[in-house]
This record gives C-alpha cells, structure tokens and sequence, in this order.
C-alpha cells in the first residue's frame, strides 16, 4: 500500500464480565498511513469545524491485533483521536481497514 511508512498506537478497551471491569491494551502498529482532513458545516448555531483523522492499516500490520471500534483510541505522535467508525476493507488485494477518528 502506498505512503504506508507511519507508526500509530491503537489503544483497545474493552469489557470483561468475569471481573466487571474495563481492561484496555496497546498495539504498536509499523507501516500505516494517515493524514488529516478538516470539515465544516453551518446550522442554525452557526459555523462548526471538525480535524478528521483517517488511517489506513494493512491488513499485513494489522496481524491478529483486535480490530479498531468506535471508542477506540489512535495515537500518532502527539495527536490522540478517537475512532469514530471503521471500514473493514481485508480480504482482497490491497487489503485494509479504513479508520476515521477525531
């Protein structure tokens, strides 16, 4: 895949129902991409600005890493977005998963 040369940190929560408590682990991820877009729209309020951070991870990286949730936290030097949806994208050539966060 190309412009895949970036290192991001997916952090996973989730929850265990033996202990009744959240657990959370980190996954290095070597050889994604991700850039930036900004987004605006207008209502009634006003004008409304959004950073909107889009990752691709291959799916060679993403190995048998749990896969990213909405809620999930990426980290990329010293940017933390939260994962607002993800788009499953493996199993074919060139196979990914597409993560937006913010």
């Amino acid at each position: 895949m190309v412009c895949c040369d970036k290192t991001v940190t997916l952090i996973h929560t989730a929850y265990d129902s033996g202990t009744d408590t959240d657990t959370s682990s980190e996954t290095v991820l070597k050889g994604v991409s991700w850039y930036s877009q900004n987004r605006a729209a207008v209502d009634s309020t006003g004008l409304h600005h959004a950073r909107i951070f889009k990752c691709r991870i291959p799916e060679n990286v993403l190995g048998h890493a749990a896969l990213p949730v909405p809620g999930d936290v990426l980290r990329y030097g010293d940017i933390t977005a939260t994962v607002l949806d993800v788009h499953d994208n493996r199993g074919h050539t060139g196979g990914h998963v597409y993560v937006e966060a913010s």
